[in-house]
């Protein structure tokens, strides 16, 4: 069975990347097909620099690592000039465009997506961007026009699996993505006595937010925003009395890896944390995304009690292992019946 694997980009280190890191244990022969690939990013360059990774014309246009996002309107054209012809299988994994290859009719197209393009379907809060509008409006008829050439959607969450109908209108299956425990295995946590937010700088994360009611409530944040490597950010959540999360996540890995440590989560009570954290039990919901409704949300920490081995048992439910067993069964139980 020849396999290919497609990722949007490969410009920074993140949870999309680790996901590709663990389809690409399960197919480790497999090619990585992706619009650009910046192979002076050093942690990038030490997972997938040994692989075969096969990039766009985007790859060639000058100074395009500045200028990535505003070749966005490309990015779907970029994608539909790869060739699949010789592989059986395409395994798309993304958050934007890249489901918007074409493959021959004989051949498989499995796309694991995480969430529809925030910034097409306004899934990120913004209500209209003004002139920027009308390109917007022809990329949303491009995407759904690529939903339509899948031929089996993998849902990253039941949050995902809910926009995904309701934008393409085609049934999805849920399958989770997966925290790496053993990044976490031999880490002993403290109490640093601070907070912790993650995120990179997008409206949405509301970090100013999270700020905000730390600074008034006069307690420590440390806010994570790119930029440092796993072993320091292991080391902060180690310390952290609670990961803070206020804005509405695809699903909220860190929530796990948060747990991972035994550490608490107070989130906002929409998205995909309801699916990764249990209230009262290993976290906390606020329902208003205002100053007071964290404020309570933290206020209220101080009031119950949370078990830190509940905390890494929920999280070792999200496993590697099962992640990569139940993707395999999923190829398998498609191509060999």
């Amino acid at each position: 069975m020849r396999v290919a694997i497609v990722h949007d980009d490969l410009v920074q280190w993140g949870g999309a990347e680790r996901m590709l890191e663990g389809i690409c244990e399960i197919f480790p022969d497999s090619p990585i097909f992706t619009s650009v690939f910046d192979r002076g990013n050093k942690e990038l360059n030490k997972r997938f620099g040994s692989k075969k990774v096969v990039t766009s014309f985007l790859q060639k246009i000058p100074g395009w690592q500045v200028m990535y996002k505003i070749l966005l309107p490309l990015y779907p054209i970029a994608f539909e000039q790869f060739d699949f012809s010789d592989f059986d299988v395409v395994i798309s994994q993304t958050t934007r465009f890249a489901k918007s290859i074409i493959t021959k009719p004989e051949t498989l197209h499995i796309c694991y997506c995480h969430t529809p393009p925030r910034f097409l379907w306004h899934l990120s809060g913004e209500k209209n961007y003004g002139l920027v509008e009308l390109l917007l409006s022809k990329l949303r008829i491009l995407d759904q026009i690529s939903a339509s050439r899948v031929d089996l959607f993998l849902a990253g969450s039941k949050n995902a699996q809910k926009r995904i109908k309701k934008i393409y209108q085609v049934d999805s299956k849920v399958l989770y993505p997966f925290v790496d425990l053993k990044r976490f295995k031999d880490v002993e946590s403290f109490d640093g006595g601070y907070f912790v937010t993650i995120g990179r700088a997008n409206k949405y994360k509301k970090l100013d937010l999270v700020q905000k009611v730390c600074l008034d409530l006069g307690v420590d944040l440390k806010i994570i925003s790119g930029g440092l490597d796993d072993e320091m950010v292991v080391r902060i959540l180690a310390g952290c009395q609670a990961l803070i999360i206020a804005g509405i996540e695809d699903f909220g890995l860190t929530s796990l890896e948060a747990q991972a440590l035994g550490k608490p989560v107070i989130a906002l009570g929409e998205g995909g944390v309801l699916e990764t954290v249990l209230d009262q039990k290993t976290g906390i919901f606020f329902q208003d995304q205002t100053v007071d409704g964290l404020k309570k949300a933290i206020q209220e920490l101080g009031k119950i009690k949370i078990d830190p081995d509940l905390c890494k048992q929920n999280a070792a439910q999200f496993s590697r292992d099962k992640f990569k067993g139940e993707f395999k069964q999923i190829v398998a139980s498609l191509v060999y019946t």
